[in-house]
């Protein structure tokens, strides 16, 4: 049997006797499963009346388990799953497989670091995913202010306005009338603003190279799992050994 077909039984065994264990309590805690009796009625006179009255009032009932059966037929579907797991941590032992990224190669790499590492790289790539890039609409060099930092080719360039009010006269003053007059304000341009863009984000194409990179390396890892997986599970049982001592007790 190949690792990969033992895991595959694995969970469904654990499961399994999961459920068991807990109607084994319950059973356990009901008394009537464990207790039987024989009730005889005994009259002090004999006679046909009397024996009639007596077998109507004697009551048998048995019982129905012990707790040694109970507890054995338990411990055998454990030790099944125990054995499951024995053979499980034994082959873990041995399985190994090297992982080639990059022109690299590390080798004989466990099993467990092998799933672990699949699973903490893809953790690590919900990181790689929310890196930051570059606004696209401007063009961006290499700064002096700090390595790594980059500069826009060109400035934004704004106007700073005040609100400037000025008379209007609408009516010219006549004898009869003084001038009527109406401020009205506008804005005015006063200056400018200058602006130099400064960033420590990457370009869209060095996101997709590094997001490129760490989907080729979980892809490593999971070839690596797989052929670790097929290393032969070794004939070996810890099962019934256990169970054997545990019931001890009980024979």
């Amino acid at each position: 049997m190949k690792l990969h077909e033992l895991l595959s039984i694995e969970k469904q065994q654990a499961s399994q006797v999961s459920v068991l264990i807990q109607d084994t309590l319950q059973k356990f805690g009901k008394e009537h499963f464990f207790k039987g009796w024989v009730k005889r009625l005994k009259l002090i006179k004999d006679s046909p009346d009397n024996a009639a009255v007596e077998a109507a009032g004697s009551d048998t009932r048995e019982v129905v388990t012990t707790v040694a059966d109970t507890l054995e037929y338990m411990l055998k579907h454990w030790g099944s799953s125990e054995d499951v797991q024995f053979k499980k941590n034994k082959a873990n032992q041995l399985a190994k497989a090297d992982v080639v990224f990059g022109g690299a190669v590390i080798t004989d790499v466990p099993i467990d670091e092998l799933m672990g590492l699949e699973a903490r790289l893809t953790k690590l790539r919900e990181v790689f995913q929310a890196v930051p890039t570059l606004d696209a609409t401007k063009a961006w060099v290499p700064s002096q202010v700090k390595e790594g930092v980059l500069k826009a080719v060109v400035d934004d360039v704004t106007t700073k306005t005040e609100k400037v009010v000025t008379p209007v006269v609408l009516y010219e003053a006549t004898k009869e009338h003084p001038a009527q007059v109406k401020e009205v304000s506008k804005d005015e341009v006063v200056g400018t603003f200058t602006t130099t863009n400064f960033s420590g984000a990457v370009t869209s194409l060095q996101k997709a190279n590094a997001l490129e990179r760490i989907d080729d390396l979980i892809g490593e890892i999971k070839k690596a799992r797989m052929r670790a997986n097929c290393q032969e599970v070794p004939n070996a049982k810890i099962g019934d050994e256990l169970a054997k001592y545990l019931l001890e007790p009980f024979r």
